[in-house]
């Protein structure tokens, strides 16, 4: 007889372990138009970062002695769970391309009670959107990040062109006070 039970069980029991856990809650695209769309972005614009690790650029939820800034420690709750990111979603599991993994294996909700076909279901779409958007943002981010700057330098330049040569010598003062070790 065939056992029909997923092999893999999970129930969030709200404890606020993956919130307080110091990982990467990655921000992609998909996650930034729900936002703009439902208005939660303006809740959440303050607490988004932009890290570069290893020559890639990612979005990431702001994190404060590890734990995540959308998280009330004392009421033990997501503040934005009804619109949280994919990557949280996801959590405790992960799709690398070709199957699923536990991201946590701590996780206090893993082979906790009975999972539905559908919860299951939901969680890997989760997952398998997470995979896509985390390849599609990173592309996009650091393309998008080379354009930002050709123009800040763009623009930068020209303002220092319409800079008389006094203004340019007291920047340069500037930058010596700053760096005495450079000569600018």
């Amino acid at each position: 007889m065939q056992d029909n039970r997923p092999r893999f069980v999970f129930n969030c029991q709200k404890c606020g372990q993956c919130c307080e856990k110091d990982w990467k809650i990655k921000i992609f695209f998909d996650d930034l138009e729900k936002w703009i769309r439902d208005g939660t972005i303006y809740r959440i614009l303050s607490n988004l970062v932009v890290i570069e690790d290893d020559n890639i650029t990612t979005i990431q939820l702001e994190r404060k002695d590890h734990r995540c800034t959308m998280y009330d420690s004392e009421r033990k709750e997501c503040l934005i769970y009804n619109n949280r990111p994919i990557i949280c979603n996801a959590y405790p599991l992960k799709w690398d391309g070709k199957s699923y993994l536990i991201r946590d294996e701590e996780c206090s909700g893993l082979n906790k009670g009975v999972m539905t076909q559908e919860s299951l279901e939901s969680i890997r779409n989760s997952a398998k959107r997470e995979h896509i958007e985390e390849e599609r943002t990173s592309t996009t981010l650091q393309i998008i990040q080379a354009i930002l700057l050709r123009d800040i330098i763009k623009k930068s330049e020209a303002e220092l062109n319409k800079l008389s040569e006094q203004e340019r010598e007291k920047i340069r003062e500037i930058f010596r006070k700053d760096r005495p070790e450079q000569n600018v």
